[in-house]
């Protein structure tokens, strides 16, 4: 692999796992089991009464985890690095961009449609302080969730890019994080009542950001990070009007 084939603020010494036959390559069928999986977990989670409330935080951690764990064994931990001190600063930076493109992303979209709020809005004003507290708490496995059936499809599109597409390596991790991001932001559909524009455009931008720390560091617990911190601040206003 050429220096030459990594985005500038990429490490040259560190690559995506399984797309390059390093340490393993999933087959076709593999990786659309894989997408199946992610993507089914992601409905099944929106729909009401298919989940015991007791395994709802963690429902998207157990599917998508489980069949990565079972398409390339022991190799699963490949997705998760060590976090170094310079990581945390990169999570500082992401997020304060992330919440910006945000505000304006949601913005520029309330001019050409009718913006859904979010349904969690309610349930934090309905909750008492404990119950929002441990709400705050519970959606950490949910995140962790998302970001699985994220970048789990991430790799699966970036393999397919590359092998059957034929795609350069830089060309393929721009069609990978593209299309995740559009998977991501349709999932949300319902949440935002079927809003296309306000689902797959307004999230799937936010999502771009979101993934860009793993694409750089390769770890997803960095992408994490940023998820819980960027979620637990948009949710500040409406947790500190619920005090009022």
């Amino acid at each position: 692999m050429k220096k030459s084939d990594f985005f500038k603020f990429e490490n040259k010494n560190d690559d995506f796992p399984f797309y390059n036959g390093d340490p393993i390559s999933f087959t076709f069928l593999q990786g659309l089991f894989l997408l199946v999986v992610s993507i089914a977990s992601a409905i099944l989670f929106q729909i009401d009464g298919s989940i015991p409330t007791f395994v709802q935080p963690v429902f998207n951690i157990i599917l998508p985890l489980g069949a990565f764990m079972l398409v390339v064994k022991s190799n699963w931990t490949k997705i998760f690095r060590k976090v170094r001190f310079k990581d945390i600063l990169l999570v500082i930076g992401v997020l304060i961009f992330n919440l910006i493109l945000t505000i304006l992303t949601g913005l520029l979209i309330s001019k050409f449609t009718v913006a859904n709020a979010n349904p969690v809005a309610n349930l934090i004003q309905e909750n008492s302080l404990v119950e929002n507290i441990v709400f705050c708490l519970k959606i950490i496995p949910m995140l962790f969730g998302e970001e699985l059936i994220t970048i789990i499809p991430f790799l699966v599109i970036l393999l397919f890019a590359t092998k059957t597409l034929k795609l350069p390596r830089k060309k393929a991790i721009v069609l990978a994080w593209i299309l995740s991001a559009i998977i991501f932001g349709a999932i949300h559909l319902p949440t935002y009542n079927w809003n296309i524009v306000q689902a797959v455009l307004g999230i799937g931008v936010v999502r771009l950001v979101l993934t860009f720390p793993y694409i750089k560091t390769k770890n997803i617990w960095i992408s994490l990070f940023v998820h819980v911190l960027n979620d637990w601040i948009l949710l500040l206003p409406t947790l500190l009007a619920s005090l009022a």
